[in-house]
């Protein structure tokens, strides 16, 4: 459990990260993820990858741009585009159901369309 948990990287984050190993006690079938983030950073970053033994990336929240947001499922993604930040902290939440394949994508509280 993370909550209210900080991890700070106070120089250029290009090779910080952080590991958490969870043990699953059945199949992934949902999935969400959700954080608060504040940064400075205009050149691509990932906010948070989940790795399994055959795809290190196989769910990535990963922001290319500024103004630009992509949630990574099993090597698909779907491109959420919002207003370029005002160098503030953003809290996002990116969930994923597997019956349907349906990934969703919510900013500051407000769902995203796509």
């Amino acid at each position: 459990d993370l909550y209210r948990k900080v991890f700070v990287f106070r120089k250029d984050p290009s090779d910080a990260y952080v590991v958490l190993r969870a043990r699953l006690e059945q199949p992934l079938h949902n999935f969400t993820v959700c954080l608060r983030s504040y940064t400075d950073l205009s050149r691509p970053h990932s906010l948070f990858s989940y790795a399994t033994k055959k795809q290190s990336n196989e769910i990535l929240l990963f922001k290319p741009k500024p103004e630009e947001y992509r949630f990574y499922v099993g090597g698909k993604f779907v491109t959420f585009r919002v207003p370029e930040g005002r160098r503030d902290w953003e809290h996002v939440c990116a969930s994923w159901e597997s019956a349907t394949g349906v990934a969703e994508f919510w900013l500051n509280g407000k769902p995203w369309p796509r």
